[in-house]
């Protein structure tokens, strides 16, 4: 990758068999530089790292059906309808 002048520089001290198998990736032709290789190998670990949202998500959706709030499945659907009534202009 050409060096940028927006790119952060970041040094690292990384294990000697890391390093063998970095070079060996790039001498290979599968990236076309050690920093070409770091940086898929982060992107690649933060999309397979699963955000904290989901869980988050789906507590407060446990918590919503534990209050009794008096709305059923039939209820909801009475209220779309009315609502889909009143925007269409029928009574």
């Amino acid at each position: 990758m050409p060096r940028s002048f927006n790119t952060p520089t970041v040094a690292l001290e990384i294990p000697e068999h890391t390093l063998v198998q970095l070079d060996t990736l790039v001498r290979q032709g599968r990236f076309a530089t050690r920093q070409a290789a770091v940086v898929a190998a982060v992107e690649r670990l933060y999309a397979l790292t699963p955000s904290p949202l989901p869980a988050r998500q789906e507590a407060l959706t446990r918590l919503c059906g534990a209050l009794h709030v008096g709305t059923t499945p039939r209820s909801l659907q009475a209220a779309e309808q009315d609502r889909l009534a009143w925007e269409s202009g029928q009574p």
